[in-house]
């Protein structure tokens, strides 16, 4: 019988049973009785089973099982009859009862699986099975036909399905029943059948795959994210092994939806960036868009860009939401897609480039949304259409045009008699009112939104109050607004519209901040509190995660603070009011991109720069320095001034409350106006050079002018004053309302006292020196007066300050030690040592040996003496005097102010010189005991010195001897003066992403500006060709004054310099070539006192003035210059160079910089041609007032010139004139020596496309190199150096630092042998060979080759850092990186290194790191 197959039981008996006799009063029977009766029937039973007999079979069973009820084996073959006979009920209570019995075995489960089958329970049939495949896995085969059968019922599958299954194996066989079982969808069946599957062992990669692609999908279905996620991601690992694509596409589509759908969208664009990275292979297998694989579908990369676009907009990230737009619209376009998709293209496009401010882009897409929808007949497209295009108008200011296309929007929205969408034209056109500050017709639409909104449109109503708010808060109808607000916060509390409720609080706190109520301004800092900390966590939330912040937020933070100051004043709390001032003062650095990085390895670079700063942290501040700090808060009712003492702290603060209710801020600006009032515009366009670069928005500023002017204001601009009493002047009406409050505490001050003045706001345009008091004083003839934006500036002058002091003392400290012929350097370390037999008295160790580097102070030396050492000195009564024979000059050398025990100077100033110097003397018992060595002045030869010159410049003197040669080294000063300027540009150059078109030739008033100040600093000016950026960054830390001429930026933080000559890109240069930004400066170290700096000027810019945002003085200040001298607006060239000139004659002899500018100032007011005040009033002196003598520069400059003469003599002549050459040569480091490789591979980086046998060669020699340090056999083949090294750029200088040598062949110095280093010096020939190697291969991409040259030389660990980022991305590209790790921060944070990474294919996505792993991109970071 064919089905007794299925159930063969095992004859063989396990255990046997004793058991009571069958028939009652018959006599007991033995074991082994038992046994051989029931073996008996059940092999009778067996029998009867075999021919079909189950009625017998089933009686011998039941027998058997009398003599034992729990036999399995029996149990298993009367279920097997009775599953025969249809008897299923009592099948499954044999079931049970070996289930309790044995429960681990699989003929239980299995014959559990045909009973459920039979009576189409399927699913419990397939559970058995599994379980029973499960336990037995040697009986696949069996249990799987019989899977499979349960499957083809459940599934209704065709019956052929069946026999083709029975042909496969078992793990093939269980993966095609778990498909059909998703198909029919019986997703826990399906993932019961393929988690079985998974544990048979299998080299079958495709149907692995398709079993985890097949399981994860049945997770996504029951909406195990999770889970489904992890096994998509196991494919994925997979097909990437295997080069299988269509299943790296599946799952990658179905990972990047499962995060999109759990909320998870950076994650989900990580993966859709990933199908992109497909898309690139796939495009260059094939070669052809047309011949891509089939399953790449169009639906498919239609959907890729949609919804990258889609997600990228939801994190703000809007620059790639937009590319990814306008990719997609172009395959829709190529694809022929038409209909509501095609408009929809165009519609998402333009939305995306109005964000952006592409305004011409958006009218074009905008224009081409609604001719499609025309052409669709899609009335509402349309009016969506004439909607965006009234906003895009209004935003160009263009309000005719816009209030039409605005207009069009409501009618079609009224015929159509969509109530939504009339409320939304309604508010459209609202807002195109409120920008106009037509408040009028603004509240007759707001108030038509709300009417229209739905009785279910919560959200529209709430936005509608809200916005009613708004237009009544604009006219400073407060109450109306309150309650417009507090309807809509509490309809936006009730149904959750956080972004509503948030602005209704920031509404109703601005609101209340202008209260007198206790209650209202507790309710009003309450919520002050909670919004900055909102604001500023967003801002910085888009800072970190590199996207787009709305300028709504910067505007609002403001207005939270300028409140909060408001609040706090009335309450009485001057020192928080003073701390939430600073808080957003500092701001003009902190938000810098690159001030993070700056302020790393900084004294506070532990704690996060948007902290609150404490009082005590102000005061500590303040205290540091000497200047007394006037510090004020412009609001718009009020003028808040605190003054800061050092060592006092606050010792007066006023709030003055505007009159007349008038806008203070307003009030101010207009008495700021007057001093500009005799600017005629057009005359400077002839007598003011044009130093402005474009802004980002300049055609966007010139269409909105433009279109200002082509309409006609209904408004009038300002009302008519009428006075009948005489005016005070500006001067004095400032000093009244700025001033005057606090002069008393003032007047307390010192004659010509320093004082710094943190301004606010307009004020930072106030000139404070020219204010008048009451006797028309003005307040730079009494006080010594310089600005600084913030107290966090003033901590950074500081430190500059500190650093400054500190190089001074250095350079006195040095050349103190370099007097008397250079013996006080020889005595630098002294090693006291105790040659007597140890007694109780000092049986110490031996002394200490004093290093004065530890030192702060030299002279507190003794303070690191111990007690033994100083008894040691007095006891053996040492005398540097009596030992050393030292003329009475010459004791000049040593410390006078030092303890009389040690006279030796010992100073922190070293040498490399490992000497030591025991200290004798002729009367110590000690040396009689153990012999007197020769005198110390006999070792020195010091007695034969005589003095020829006892001062120099330098402080050092000259000396003479007859037995040996004195040393003579003139430690110089370092100062030095850069003056440099006029930068030679190019016909066109790229300036934010568009070709800029700079004027021909040189700047004539710059170039004749550079040249006098050159003149009167007697310096060379750098200046035409010169005047590069290269030579900016690597020549400014040395400045002590740094004077710059050329184009700038102010609003951006830009300086304009002349290209590097080596041009790696062509076309127009690339911006990154000749533009320093603010964050390139933030990351110098300067030494700088003073730096002047006219840039960006120009007499068609009336608003871009130096004061704007502080980005280019604030960098120079927080890279280390003391002070900076701007102008906050433009002058003729005449007067600026009139400036100039007397403010550097005046510093020839010595003064500080604020008595120089003065003099200045005066000089112009006193010129005939120059009585406008705006003339002579707009300098200003940004840091700490300095003293600078150009005289002492002049001398230090000229030192630096003797001293390279007096090297390039030495070098050229070869004798000793002064100073006796080392026995052992000068041997570089290895880290100098990396540095120095690092500059000569950055050479042969720009010019290996100049130059491209040179690198091929210089790898051909090191590897001969690299054979000849192994083998000997190479070493008897010559080589000839290639003319092609000799004279190339780095090439030979290369060459030489690896250790090689040349030998000239024969007569001739041309051609020369090469001679092999015998060595590997430092061992660098290998990550030379590499790195050549690596030059050959990465030229062919310009961007990254430009940036890997802007970053070298660099540091170790900033390359070490970027190594490993680098070969993690290649080797565990499953590691997903952020950029906050600790091993990438430095490097994103770095400007130059953060470009390097993008050029190659990194990008931000929030947090997570991204690498765009296209064939390009590999090439380049491999």
């Amino acid at each position: 019988m064919e089905r007794s197959n299925h159930y063969n039981v095992s004859l063989n008996l396990s255990q046997s049973f004793s058991m009571p006799s069958l028939a009652e009063g018959s006599e007991p029977i033995s074991e082994q009785e038992e046994f051989v009766e029931m073996k008996s029937l059940r092999e009778r039973g067996d029998k009867a089973m075999r021919i079909s007999d189950y009625d017998a079979a089933i009686k011998h069973y039941n027998e058997a099982l009398e003599i034992d009820d729990k036999n399995v084996e029996v149990l298993l073959a009367r279920t097997t009859a009775f599953l025969e006979m249809k008897e299923y009920k009592k099948a499954q209570k044999d079931i049970d009862t070996l289930l309790s019995v044995e429960p681990d075995n699989p003929q239980v489960y299995k014959l559990q699986g045909l009973a459920k089958q039979s009576i189409k329970h399927y699913k419990e049939a397939l559970m058995a099975l599994l379980t029973a495949l499960d336990l037995d896995p040697t009986n696949a085969d069996e249990l799987t036909n019989i899977i499979a059968s349960v499957a083809v019922n459940m599934c209704k599958i065709s019956p052929d399905l069946l026999d083709t299954l029975h042909d496969m194996d078992s793990y093939k066989k269980l993966s095609e029943i778990g498909v059909c079982l998703f198909q029919a969808k019986k997703y826990e069946l399906c993932i019961r059948i393929l988690e079985a599957a998974q544990k048979f062992q299998t080299n079958q990669k495709g149907i692995t795959m398709r079993v985890l692609l097949t399981m994860a999908n049945s997770h996504s279905a029951l909406k195990n994210s999770e889970r489904a996620i992890t096994l998509y991601q196991e494919c994925l690992s997979t097909a990437i092994a295997t080069h299988e694509q269509i299943y790296q596409t599946k799952s990658l589509v179905n990972i990047a939806t499962l995060y999109l759908e759990n909320g998870d969208t950076y994650q989900a664009i990580v993966h859709y960036e990933k199908l992109l990275h497909l898309e690139a292979e796939l495009k260059e297998e094939s070669g052809d868009q047309a011949d891509l694989p089939d399953f790449w579908t169009r639906e498919l990369q239609c959907g890729l860009h949609l919804n990258l676009s889609i997600a990228y907009k939801s994190i703000g990230n809007m620059q790639f939401a937009e590319a990814h737009a306008k990719k997609y619209t172009e395959l829709v376009e190529e694809f022929g897609l038409k209909g509501k998709i095609q408009s929809e293209s165009y519609h998402n496009t333009g939305m995306l480039n109005e964000i952006l401010g592409n305004y011409k882009e958006a009218i074009f897409n905008y224009n081409q949304y609604l001719q499609l929808s025309k052409k669709n007949g899609d009335k509402k497209g349309m009016a969506q259409a004439y909607g965006c295009l009234g906003s895009v108008n209004a935003a160009l200011r263009n309000w005719k045009l816009a209030s039409t296309y605005h207009e069009q929007h409501i009618t079609i929205a009224k015929k159509a008699k969509d109530r939504k969408m009339l409320a939304t034209a309604c508010e459209m056109l609202a807002d195109t009112y409120i920008m106009k500050r037509d408040y009028e017709n603004a509240l007759i639409y707001y108030e038509e939104m709300l009417k229209s909104c739905i009785r279910t449109d919560y959200r529209t109503k709430a936005t509608a109050m809200c916005k009613i708010g708004n237009m009544y808060h604009a006219v400073k109808k407060y109450q109306y607004s309150l309650y417009f607000y507090e309807q809509a916060s509490d309809l936006a509390e009730d149904y959750d519209f956080v972004d509503i409720h948030t602005m209704c609080k920031y509404n109703i706190a601005c609101i209340q901040a202008h209260s007198t109520q206790m209650i209202d301004l507790e309710q009003s800092q309450k919520y002050l509190n909670e919004l900055i900390l909102f604001f500023e966590g967003k801002i910085r939330e888009h800072q970190e995660e590199d996207t787009l912040c709305p300028a709504e937020y910067k505007e609002q933070l403001l207005e939270c603070y300028d409140a909060m100051q408001n609040v706090l004043s009335k309450l009485g709390y001057k020192e928080d009011c003073l701390m939430f001032a600073e808080n957003y003062r500092k701001r003009h650095l902190t938000q810098m991109p690159g001030y993070a990085a700056a302020v790393s390895t900084g004294p506070h670079g532990h704690t996060h720069h948007w902290e609150l700063w404490t009082i005590d942290r102000i005061n500590r501040v303040v205290g540091q320095q000497n200047s007394t700090v006037l510090y004020y808060s412009l609001l718009s009712e009020r003028v808040l001034v605190w003054i800061i003492v050092p060592g006092e702290g606050i010792v007066r603060f006023y709030s003055g409350k505007s009159e007349g209710g008038c806008n203070l801020i307003e009030q101010i600006e207009s008495m700021l106006e007057e001093f500009r009032t005799g600017i005629d515009w057009r005359s400077m366009q002839n007598t003011c050079e044009n130093k402005a670069l474009p802004l980002p928005d300049s055609d966007l500023e010139h269409t909105r002018r433009r279109n200002m002017l082509l309409q006609k204001s209904d408004s009038k601009n300002s009302e008519i004053k009428s006075h009948d009493q005489p005016v005070k002047s500006t001067q004095r009406r400032l000093f009244d309302i700025l001033v005057a409050p606090v002069y008393d505490i003032l007047m307390k001050m010192e004659p010509n006292s320093p004082l710094i003045i943190i301004p606010d706001k307009h004020l930072h345009y106030c000139p404070f020196e020219i204010l008048q008091d009451w006797a028309n004083k003005t307040l730079n003839s009494t006080f010594r007066i310089t600005c600084l934006p913030s107290l966090l500036s003033l901590e950074k002058v500081i430190n500059n300050e500190m650093n400054s002091l500190r190089a001074q003392d250095d350079l006195d400290f040095d050349r103190s030690q370099s007097r008397k012929g250079g013996l006080n350097k020889l005595l630098a370390q002294v090693v006291l040592t105790n040659n007597e037999t140890p007694t109780e008295s000092d049986s110490s160790s031996s002394l200490d040996i004093i290093n004065l580097r530890k030192v702060a102070n030299p002279r507190l030396v003794t303070m690191h003496l111990s007690n033994k050492s100083q008894e040691f000195l007095s006891r053996i009564g040492f005398s540097a005097k009596d030992s050393m024979g030292f003329s009475s000059e010459g004791e000049s050398a040593y410390n006078s102010r030092s303890p009389s025990v040690v006279k030796t100077p010992l100073t922190p100033r070293q040498t490399n010189q490992n000497m030591t110097l025991k200290i004798s003397g002729s009367d110590s018992p000690l040396l009689q005991s153990i012999g007197c060595p020769s005198p110390v002045d006999k070792m020195l030869s010091s007695h034969t010195y005589s003095t020829l010159t006892t001062t120099t410049s330098t402080g050092t003197d000259i000396t003479s001897s007859s037995q040996c040669i004195t040393q003579y080294h003139q430690i110089s000063n370092k100062e030095r003066c850069l003056i440099l300027g006029n930068p030679l540009l190019p016909e066109s150059l790229m300036l934010h992403g568009r070709v800029w078109h700079p004027s021909t030739g040189d700047l004539p008033s710059s170039k004749r500006e550079i040249y006098a100040i050159a003149s009167y600093c007697d310096v060379d000016p750098i200046t035409g060709p010169e005047a590069t950026k290269e030579y900016f960054l690597q020549e400014v830390h040395k400045a002590t004054i740094l004077h710059v001429s050329t184009y700038g930026c102010w609003k951006e933080g830009l300086l304009a310099f002349s290209p590097n000559p080596v041009k790696l890109e062509e076309g127009p240069n690339l911006e990154s070539s000749y533009i320093v930004t603010a964050d390139e400066i933030l990351g110098l170290k300067l030494m700088a006192d003073l730096v002047v700096l006219n840039v960006g000027y120009s007499p068609h810019r009336k608003t871009d003035y130096v004061m704007s945002n502080y980005k280019l003085p604030g960098a120079f200040i927080s890279a280390g210059a003391l002070c900076v001298l701007v102008c906050t607006c433009p002058l003729p060239d005449i007067a600026m160079e009139k400036f100039y000139f007397h403010f550097y004659n005046s510093l020839q002899n010595g003064c500080l910089v604020t008595s120089a500018a003065k003099t200045a100032v005066e000089a112009i007011k006193n010129d005939e041609r120059f009585t406008q005040v705006f003339q002579w009033c707009s300098f200003k002196l940004i840091g700490k007032d300095v003293y600078l003598n150009l005289n002492e520069i002049r001398h230090a400059m000229l030192d630096q010139r003797l001293d390279s003469a007096e090297k390039d003599v030495e070098e050229s002549v070869g004798k000793e004139y002064l100073n006796p050459k080392s026995v052992l040569p000068t041997v570089p480091s290895r880290e100098e020596s990396l540095h120095s490789l690092q500059k000569i591979l950055s050479v042969l980086l720009q010019h290996h496309t100049k130059q491209p046998e040179v690198v091929p060669k210089l790898i051909d020699l090191l590897d001969s190199s690299l054979k000849r340090l192994h083998t000997d056999d190479n070493n008897r083949v010559t080589t000839v150096l290639s003319s092609v090294i000799t004279h190339s750029a780095g090439g030979l200088d290369l060459l030489k630092l690896l250790g090689f040598h040349f030998q000239a062949k024969g007569t001739t110095l041309s051609d020369p042998y090469v001679v092999y280093p015998h060595w590997n010096k430092d061992d660098l020939l290998v990550p030379t060979y590499d790195a050549l190697r690596a030059i050959h291969d990465i030229t062919s991409d310009v961007v990254s080759t430009q940036k890997l040259c802007d970053i070298l030389p660099a540091n170790q660990d900033m390359l070490s850092y970027t190594i490993d980022l680098l070969s993690i991305t290649k080797n565990a590209p499953e590691i997903q990186l952020k950029v906050s790790d600790l091993a990438v921060r430095p490097l994103w944070h770095n400007v130059k290194v953060k470009h390097l990474l993008m050029s190659v294919g990194f990008h931000q996505i929030g947090m997570l790191l991204n690498f765009n792993r296209t064939p390009g991109n590999r090439y380049c970071y491999i």
